[in-house]
């Protein structure tokens, strides 16, 4: 899965990343999500995103914090429901893949689950919902978790670092509560290249490696069941993005 970051300009370069892996990985399975923009236009649909379709791209992505309004459950539900009614999620059921503060998930909950324009959308939680240990017993948690049980959401877990800088290991406690609500809705992704996009300086600090990922894969498969591990890496993405 490719994932054009919020900082790109347009989606050439996740066009060109699909190319490059093609030729490189033919046995793979490849499948996009492209950045929300502003400026696409409904007339063109079927000729701007028919060919993405084809090529693997399978969401769209909206981020609440990069230039967004992820803080306002009302803006951020005015934008659902546009993209509820945009052409590469009426005609192709592309998810929405979306990074939005913890509370406004909660605040989101009921409307997501019984307005009927949104509750046909199919919705990713971002970056482990933006949930950390103090979250743990809160009530914003418990309203998320029930978004998970439902089915109709899944939850990225991703970036344990971003969550808690200083001991990725007090996320346990999150993810075991995501597994244990619905194993169905877990997906896996490594967040690489880290993009910082924190404002205050020119100077961003070090890309994390490789190494980075394998630590934060290893802790996931000591926190997981063998089944609860299988679904989010193998058969929740496969079903997710068929």
């Amino acid at each position: 899965m490719l994932v054009q970051a919020t900082v790109e300009d347009g989606h050439a370069g996740l066009l060109g990343s699909f190319t490059r892996f093609r030729e490189q990985y033919p046995a793979l399975t490849i499948r996009g999500t492209i950045a929300q923009q502003s400026n696409w236009d409904d007339d063109l649909a079927a000729k701007t995103f028919d060919p993405l379709h084809e090529l693997g791209v399978r969401s769209i992505r909206v981020h609440g914090f990069y230039g967004g309004s992820g803080g306002d459950p009302t803006a951020i539900c005015r934008t659902l429901r546009s993209l509820a009614a945009s052409y590469p999620v009426r005609t192709h059921g592309w998810s929405i893949s979306a990074q939005l503060p913890l509370k406004t998930w909660a605040a989101l909950s009921e409307i997501l689950l019984e307005d009927p324009e949104l509750s046909q959308l199919r919705l990713i939680a971002d970056h482990n919902a933006c949930s950390t240990p103090a979250d743990l017993g809160g009530a914003d948690l418990e309203s998320f978790l029930e978004l998970l049980r439902s089915g109709r959401v899944h939850v990225k877990i991703s970036a344990l670092y971003r969550r808690s800088p200083t001991d990725i290991q007090a996320m346990r406690g999150i993810v075991q509560r995501f597994a244990q609500a619905a194993s169905d809705a877990l997906l896996w992704k490594s967040d690489w290249p880290h993009c910082d996009t924190t404002s205050g300086g020119d100077s961003l600090p070090p890309l994390r490696g490789p190494h980075e990922v394998a630590t934060e894969l290893r802790l996931l498969r000591d926190w997981l069941t063998e089944d609860q591990w299988r679904k989010m890496l193998c058969e929740n993405p496969q079903r997710a993005f068929a």
